[in-house]
């Protein structure tokens, strides 16, 4: 029996009709069922689960707006619209873009006073159109300073920023940060970069004193950085109250105070079984937990089982120079738990800042040195929460911020500190030389068209060469 064979333009016709039906297929997923085909390595449209946690508990409509001009056809366009595709199929967000030189008007609205919104902004605001916040093109990107002292775009933070942005605008779960001032602290002032994060995670800020009335409230939280000058009595137990009635705590002190000087500050330690150890925090040098050649520079190790850093990722580097280490609990109090949260290797040691030299010697103590500690207690049902920190260099404005995970780490002390645990963090999506950017509707549409025009053009040929052959 004569096996039926398909002539070379029957086949030729298959092949062009199931590439056909196989863009038909692509194109009804992807905007009919919803379907995101992010071919990026780091998936840099895909969105969070953090960002999905969010969009799954709102209760109204947020608006999300592009500012782009209608000729402006740019790489961060793209990148934009198809991430604002993502949160839009959630049904949750509606998007669109603003043109500020046909709309003007509208730009006008959400800009605040004596200042204009940049084209690349992205705009997010209440369903009322009350409360907004206004994402500057430059903030999309996250930075590292390299070793000439300028800076290098290193990862996407458009994600981050919109959904903290649409947690402010939404006003979920506000928790309130406050800053301690009286003392020569380091405050608002000295910590720019922090209060603007906090802001975009949605906590207020602001600052106060211990002897306020009304001001501290049961799960609020209170910064204490490095104070100049000790806390009077009264302050001290306005403090030690304020912690009874569920307060939140994160005493910070570099290694430059001399705690003789500080009797109350050092008290707020000892209540709860730690203290400051004297001196600086060196490591050995046969370790590598430092960096820049410089001992001084600890690269601690970062505790990722704990409670407060459980949101901290592998290979995210935290540097602190010029820390100094908490010892205790000597007696662990009941009712207290207590967490390791940054510790240095088994051969760092303390010393003295009077010494001439930081290289060991017999009479520095050698060990391994807590840099970061977290308590918590339950008194008459009410949970209070402290931190404490050998180090500033993860709260006040410094280079490290923007070369590091330091301002990552305070963050997610904050989100435990005012417990937003459940509250997943949205990370910064690192970028690879080998990604894929999306594709404009432009440039799909010359992809379909030369895929569909090249079984075509190999029909043409072959029956040109099917002719030629025959004439012969």
């Amino acid at each position: 029996m004569k096996a039926f064979r398909f002539s070379v333009p029957m086949r030729t016709a298959a092949a062009l009709l199931c590439v056909i039906l196989v863009c038909a297929g692509l194109y009804v997923l992807e905007n009919r069922g919803g379907v995101v085909w992010d071919l990026n390595p780091d998936q840099l449209t895909r969105l969070s689960e953090g960002t999905e946690q969010t969009l799954a508990a709102l209760e109204e409509t947020v608006g999300m707006h592009l500012v782009f001009r209608a000729e402006t056809d740019s790489e961060t366009r793209r990148m934009l619209e198809t991430l604002a595709a993502s949160y839009a199929r959630s049904g949750r967000v509606a998007m669109d873009t603003i043109d500020p030189i046909a709309e003007p008007g509208r730009i006008r609205a959400y800009a605040e006073s004596g200042k204009s919104i940049a084209e690349g902004s992205v705009i997010i605001a209440s369903e009322d159109d009350s409360r907004s916040v206004v994402i500057g093109a430059s903030e999309l990107y996250a930075y590292q300073m390299k070793a000439d002292g300028s800076y290098t775009v290193t990862g996407l933070a458009a994600e981050r920023k919109i959904t903290g942005a649409i947690r402010t605008v939404t006003d979920g779960d506000r928790k309130q940060v406050w800053f301690l001032t009286g003392h020569g602290e380091a405050g608002m002032s000295s910590c720019v970069q922090l209060v603007n994060r906090l802001k975009e995670e949605n906590y207020g800020v602001g600052e106060t004193s211990l002897l306020q009335d009304d001001t501290l409230q049961s799960g609020d939280v209170l910064l204490i950085l490095s104070p100049a000058r000790d806390l009077t009595q009264e302050e001290s137990e306005a403090l030690e109250s304020f912690l009874r009635q569920g307060g939140r705590l994160l005493l910070a002190l570099d290694a430059s105070l001399d705690m003789t000087s500080l009797p109350n500050v050092a008290e707020i330690a000892r209540r709860f079984s730690l203290s400051f150890e004297a001196g600086m925090v060196v490591e050995d040098e046969r370790r590598t937990a430092y960096w820049m050649n410089s001992p001084l520079y600890l690269m601690p190790a970062v505790n990722r089982d704990s409670e407060a850093l459980k949101a901290m990722q592998e290979g995210q580097r935290v540097i602190l120079p010029g820390a100094r280490a908490i010892a205790g609990p000597e007696i662990p109090l009941s009712g207290c738990t207590y967490e390791t949260l940054l510790s240095t290797s088994d051969l760092a040691y303390l010393c003295p800042l009077t010494s001439d030299s930081t290289a060991w010697d017999s009479s520095m103590p050698r060990g391994a040195q807590q840099l970061a500690v977290s308590v918590s207690r339950w008194e008459d049902e009410a949970e209070s929460r402290m931190v404490l920190m050998g180090s500033l260099y993860t709260l006040v404005d410094n280079s490290l911020l923007n070369s590091t995970y330091n301002l990552d780490l305070t963050i997610s002390l904050m989100d435990y500190l005012a417990q937003r645990e459940s509250q997943q963090n949205v990370p910064v999506r690192m970028l690879n030389d080998d990604s894929m950017p999306a594709l404009t509707a432009q440039e799909s549409w010359r992809v379909v068209a030369t895929v569909l025009a090249l079984p075509v053009l190999c029909m043409l040929l072959g029956t040109v060469v099917l002719i030629r052959r025959r004439k012969k």
